[in-house]
């Protein structure tokens, strides 16, 4: 079997997306690079969403002259993607191409039938299969490896590889080919933990990383934040699905910041904290440590449509942890659905009131998007209720957009783009409270500000680049994770 000896990892671009530029590396593939260095395998690393071109990226092939490329998808502009690997095939027919990301992890060899130009395949978690595929180990007996025969190109899968259930055995990322000081945030991904145990219908999480939850040690999580506050870094955000899950993980985590004396961190669960597993106390020990800002993966603003969601959370219990991260003055960000199955217009409402009912940070109103093999996708096909077709909708899957992909008996194409609109003009408003109190010392300056930073003149023309001046400026206010 053929080794590689190699490896130029990529990070695609994504333009015209809601976040452009890259603004912080990578955890995946910051974990795939580790696992190779771990292994004496050599590579390098480009990040297109950094403003490389074509001729930057040829340039890196020819001086690093790789035998194996690895690319990250997401399933967002994977036409592109598509595209980007047939134009390294073309030019350089020798080197083989391995895809891995959520992308493939959810929709398998129908990956590698669209693209004719991908060798091989890495679903799940990638850090052993991708070692062995360069270490020459037998083809046949890689595990999560998705590959073309060489006798009659048939793809063929291996079937899942085992989670690894011991995650401090798996090296935290140290980035060290990465152009960390290229990025617009000094802010460092942590991921404490892996999987999803919960059923919620429209999520693909479980697809791509497992359903059963496994968790880092507290002290192995500490060491990462230590590794990275000796290099100067103060801003991390907490990336997984569940980071909460285990109270008592939390507390050992706090306790271990604690204990090194780690000062003026900016700690954030920006990916989105269940309600439910949270409450005062750990909200208290988590802000005094340096957790300052908490999402929550709200939904929906009553029962009804949390039950049909399958969200198995209580809309009381959610509402009390906001009000409760509200009291203590940590930002919230609150993250709802629209159009969701059997919510109505006067459901959403509620949904609307919810969120402008306490003075949290940002609040989210996303267009949902059906991911194939996910029980919401399947519930939408049977019924014959989607408004585009897969192939159209999936290469633009961005929640952002105002453009309904499935219609319910409850809330129709037009419904949902007014409730989305009308969303979209909550959401500014809020945002705009939340400036004018981080800024309400400079008085009309302030609020002028403020109003700038939402309007459209601003997201459209000037915002990539003035607002990590002012996102800074911001939190040199606070006070906190410069």
């Amino acid at each position: 079997m053929k080794r590689f000896e190699r490896v130029l990892l990529i990070n695609p671009s994504y333009p015209h997306s809601h976040y452009p530029m890259a603004f912080r590396p990578l955890a995946g593939l910051g974990y795939i690079s580790q696992a190779l260095e771990d292994n004496g395998i050599e590579y390098n690393f480009i990040d297109l969403g950094l403003g490389y071109n074509t001729k930057d990226l040829n340039q890196k092939i020819y001086l690093f002259k790789p035998d194996l490329i690895g690319i990250s998808m997401m399933t967002f502009k994977y036409a592109n993607t598509y595209l980007l690997m047939k134009k390294i095939k073309d030019s350089y027919h020798d080197i083989k191409i391995v895809t891995g990301g959520a992308h493939i992890s959810t929709l398998r060899e129908k990956v590698l039938l669209e693209c004719p130009s991908i060798d091989y395949g890495v679903v799940l978690e990638g850090e052993e299969s991708i070692v062995e595929l360069c270490q020459g180990k037998e083809i046949k007996e890689i595990k999560g490896l998705i590959y073309r025969n060489e006798e009659d190109g048939q793809i063929l899968y291996n079937g899942d590889r085992p989670f690894n259930k011991e995650l401090d055995k798996i090296s935290f990322p140290r980035y060290n080919k990465f152009e960390l000081s290229k990025y617009t945030e000094k802010e460092i991904p942590i991921v404490s933990s892996r999987g999803c145990p919960y059923n919620c219908i429209y999520c693909p999480v479980s697809l791509a990383i497992g359903k059963k939850l496994r968790v880092r040690s507290p002290e192995g999580v500490v060491t990462e934040l230590e590794y990275w506050y000796n290099k100067g870094y103060r801003r991390f955000d907490f990336v997984d699905d569940n980071f909460t899950f285990y109270k008592e993980r939390i507390y050992e985590i706090c306790n271990g910041i604690e204990k090194r004396g780690f000062k003026n961190l900016g700690l954030h669960c920006g990916n989105g904290l269940r309600a439910d597993k949270v409450d005062m106390d750990l909200l208290k020990k988590m802000k005094s440590v340096g957790f300052n800002y908490l999402a929550f993966g709200v939904e929906a603003g009553n029962n009804k449509v949390l039950k049909a969601l399958r969200k198995s959370e209580n809309i009381d219990v959610i509402e009390k942890a906001i009000k409760e991260a509200c009291d203590l003055g940590i930002d919230v960000s609150l993250f709802f659905l629209v159009g969701s199955p059997e919510e109505t217009l006067v459901d959403f409402e509620e949904s609307i009131s919810l969120a402008k009912r306490y003075p949290v940070k940002d609040v989210r109103f996303y267009n949902i998007i059906p991911y194939p093999n996910t029980e919401l996708y399947d519930w939408i096909d049977k019924n014959n209720y989607f408004l585009k077709t897969p192939e159209s909708y999936l290469n633009d899957a961005s929640s952002w957009k105002n453009d309904p992909i499935f219609r319910t008996p409850q809330m129709s194409k037009e419904d949902k783009k007014k409730a989305l609109k009308y969303g979209e003009q909550i959401r500014r408003k809020i945002r705009r409270k939340s400036i004018e109190r981080k800024l309400n010392r400079y008085g009309l300056l302030g609020k002028l500000g403020a109003y700038l930073y939402i309007s459209n003149f601003y997201q459209n023309n000037l915002s990539a680049k003035l607002n990590p001046l002012i996102r800074r400026i911001v939190k040199k206010k606070e006070g906190k994770g410069e």
